[in-house]
């Protein structure tokens, strides 16, 4: 009975000294045949801990997706707005908005693995495209959306300023639904013939907008200006919109400045502006309103509308967007 227990103790002790060690996943030799970029979008990462591990894999995945988007979202909006007026968006794809848009799209993770010689953990996150791909489209169906109920309303409006706002409003999202284009032509560069119509149509809309702008012209028709001050300001902010403004037109922008004095030697006054924007037929198309709540105080009114004016001119340039 001895020599049984002895002889198991022994056998045991030598399965245990003898075991061969826990061998290295395949993924962590070549994650790539593990992981094929066809099927897969995966990163390698590296920690001191296992959640480490992870944690970097994910920031690495995030960082390829924002430097490829940042990329195709530069280089697809310079090729629209080339010799075009129409101002080309600037976006920022940081790093904290990537990793939102991938944790959304089902990200996952191997196990750890602990790589003794160099005293780290190792993973991989990994996303499977065709996956990714379902749950990504509805973000893009819902800018398709919105884009398009712009669009839909601007090719059935007849009035030209108003036909222009809106083709506007349309190219301001346009930039939301190239963003989501670029994130799912990454997940899955199959789909991307499918959405090629809808780049064409984002593509014309430039040409559009200048075209319709072409047929309109705007006389500012204004009333208590100090040194044209008011009057530079809103010529220039329909200028940078891409408006003709001319000594007649086919509209007129009505802009009623407002000193508001009160007292006398000294003055204070509170400067206000009306902006309103007509059709030749009389159809209301713009209007804006803005009034300087800081006082201005001085010895004369002149002195005053001198010293405030330019604020108010600054304000205008800030808020009016056409």
């Amino acid at each position: 009975m001895k020599k049984t227990v002895i002889f198991f103790i022994l056998c045991s002790f030598a399965a245990v000294c003898f075991a061969k060690p826990k061998s290295e996943p395949e993924w962590f030799k070549n994650y790539r045949s593990v992981f094929p970029n066809s099927e897969y979008l995966a990163q390698k990462g590296s920690g001191t801990t296992a959640e480490d591990a992870k944690t970097d894999a994910a920031s690495q995945l995030a960082r390829y997706f924002q430097s490829t988007v940042s990329a195709n979202l530069s280089t697809t909006m310079s090729s629209i707005t080339t010799g075009s007026s129409i101002q080309e968006e600037t976006r920022v794809i940081d790093e904290v908005n990537v990793t939102s848009e991938v944790e959304f799209i089902g990200l996952e993770f191997t196990e750890s693995y602990y790589y003794k010689s160099e005293k780290k953990w190792y993973a991989v996150a990994y996303m499977i495209r065709e996956d990714a791909w379902i749950q990504y489209k509805p973000k893009i169906e819902a800018e398709k959306t919105k884009f398009y109920s712009f669009l839909k309303k601007a090719e059935s409006e007849d009035d030209s300023f108003t036909k222009v706002s809106l083709y506007k409003s349309a190219w301001k999202v346009s930039g939301d639904l190239i963003e989501k284009l670029e994130y799912g032509r990454i997940i899955n560069p199959k789909k991307k013939k499918k959405y090629s119509a809808d780049r064409t149509t984002i593509a014309e809309l430039p040409a559009k907008i200048e075209k319709e702008q072409k047929n309109l012209t705007i006389f500012v028709n204004l009333k208590g200006d100090y040194g044209n001050i008011m009057e530079t300001a809103i010529k220039t902010a329909l200028e940078k919109g891409g408006f003709i403004v001319g000594s007649s037109g086919n509209y007129t922008a009505d802009v009623i400045v407002s000193s508001n004095p009160n007292g006398e030697n000294p003055v204070t006054i509170m400067p206000a502006v009306i902006v309103s924007i007509k059709s030749s037929e009389g159809k209301a198309v713009f209007s804006y309103e803005a009034k300087m709540m800081e006082k201005t105080v001085a010895y004369s009114l002149e002195n005053a509308q001198k010293k405030a004016f330019p604020k108010l001119a600054e304000k205008i340039n800030e808020e009016i967007k056409f």
